[in-house]
């Protein structure tokens, strides 16, 4: 319950606020329709932050480095599916950007599901699991 709505308001504001700064700095290079010239690139990239954020939440909780990989690697996997379903047709492009977060969600959920007895439990029993 906790750990849950924990990351996902890690990886839905904290990612995107990052989103929100690598997009805003790549139009500021000259990159303003990046996530229309290049979708899939931007899907992946919006994995990859997510990813990122749940990396760095994860060891400010002291979380050991294997579930915290398990976790940015769900990101990155929801974004990966979307990419293969928009190349082969069953995702649209309008639909891949928003899709990579609502996925990736659920994809932590299903991480969270096999680890459950580490996400039930307090942030208090992490704190001597990193070194």
């Amino acid at each position: 319950g906790v750990h849950f709505m924990e990351m996902c308001a890690v990886m839905c504001l904290g990612g995107g606020l990052l989103i929100a700064l690598f997009f805003g700095a790549a139009a500021l290079l000259g990159f303003s329709d990046l996530r229309t010239g290049s979708p899939a690139l931007s899907a992946f990239i919006v994995s990859c932050i997510l990813g990122a954020a749940m990396v760095l939440w994860m060891w400010f909780r002291r979380m050991d480095w294997r579930p915290t990989l398990e976790m940015a690697g769900s990101s990155v996997a929801a974004g990966i599916v979307l990419i293969v379903g928009f190349w082969v047709g069953l995702v649209s492009e309008a639909a891949l950007f928003p899709a990579v977060c609502g996925l990736a969600c659920v994809a932590m959920v299903v991480v969270m599901l096999f680890r459950l007895d580490l996400y039930s439990s307090g942030h208090a029993a992490h704190a001597g699991h990193r070194g």
